[in-house]
């Protein structure tokens, strides 16, 4: 592709991503009833002191929050193609802005690979999958752990059937964790895998293979304590705006319900722009029927439980989206053939 017409449709490529972006985010944030109804609420809160730093706090946590990711995945594309920490983090927020527009962010992967210069593109993206992997599984764990403690709330335990049902449910949770941390551990086995499955068709696709072995159990173990970390990061961001929308109940009552919301949301399709009505719904749903069994879930606990939800989206989402609109035009989605 000649350099002029391959500069062209780079230019063309990145002004249509970020023109989308910036109307569906325009679209969202002021004609959509949901997030003014947020808006709404907020500002009626008489924000004092101790509010104040809760909501910091929160906003501090954001930073972190995308440190940690770009750090995991500098730490899984160097095996690629060595970058500075700066543009990993470019990267993802580039990232988070081209998800925006495409089903399961699937626009993540792309937005971060095209900010590379040399690297084979589609060894990235599957390096870039593992990533999500290590956090797919701490938030299936996490989730799988506190449903063990959701699922009372369904049953009375204390019946013959009942109990017996649940210790039954204890030991799959444990069963299933253990089996996905250990195919997870040993993710070079695909290559195996791969490789006897494919036959003679293999040397076409042996360089892609390959990725799944470059990484042995001490990095995917790193990779996987760097997810943990995150998702202790983004829902302790929750708890402090439960706690700012008025939402007392305690710390750990509060991560029970959260990552039982974040393994419903995990196995439900959206597009991310959608996902505040997503969001909601499934916050109401899990602390609705928490406070109802307590006799305590009224209209206020609802508006808190759906603002925070949707405020922890704003400020995880859309803020960093806007903020990647800017790197979008650093990324290079046609490259000379000898940068390959």
């Amino acid at each position: 592709m000649k350099t002029k017409l391959r500069k062209t449709y780079n230019i063309l490529i990145r002004f249509t991503v970020v023109i989308f972006t910036v109307a569906f985010l325009y679209d969202q944030l002021f004609y959509r009833k949901d997030i003014s109804s947020v808006f709404q609420t907020f500002s009626d809160i008489s924000l004092g002191f101790s509010l104040n730093i809760l909501l910091i706090i929160t906003l501090i946590l954001l930073p972190l929050n995308i440190l940690l990711e770009s750090i995991k995945w500098k730490y899984l594309i160097d095996k690629l193609e060595t970058i500075s920490l700066f543009n990993s983090i470019k990267g993802v927020l580039a990232g988070i802005s081209v998800s925006m527009i495409m089903p399961n962010r699937v626009g993540d992967y792309l937005g971060r690979v095209f900010i590379l210069k040399k690297a084979d593109r589609l060894q990235a993206v599957l390096s870039t999958i593992l990533g999500s992997l290590a956090q797919l599984l701490t938030t299936l764990n996490f989730g799988l752990i506190a449903l063990i403690f959701y699922y009372p709330e369904y049953i009375n335990i204390y019946d013959g059937l009942d109990i017996w049902l649940y210790i039954g449910f204890i030991l799959m949770v444990i069963i299933v964790i253990f089996v996905m941390i250990f195919a997870y551990l040993n993710f070079s086995f695909f290559s195996i895998v791969i490789k006897q499955i494919s036959g003679k068709y293999y040397t076409k696709i042996e360089k892609y293979s390959q990725v799944f072995s470059w990484y042995n159990q001490k990095e995917l173990l790193n990779v996987l304590a760097l997810s943990i970390i995150r998702y202790v990061v983004f829902s302790l961001q929750f708890y402090l705006l439960l706690r700012f929308f008025g939402i007392n109940t305690n710390y750990f009552t509060s991560l029970m319900l959260i990552a039982v919301i974040y393994i419903l949301m995990t196995i439900i399709p959206t597009i991310a722009l959608t996902e505040i009505g997503v969001r909601g719904s499934v916050s109401l749903f899990v602390f609705q029927h928490h406070f109802e069994k307590l006799g305590l879930w009224n209209s206020e606990i609802a508006i808190g439980v759906v603002s925070a939800s949707s405020i922890l989206w704003l400020i995880n989402l859309i803020f960093p989206a806007i903020v990647g609109t800017i790197f979008v035009f650093s990324l290079r989605f046609f490259r000379k053939r000898n940068d390959n």
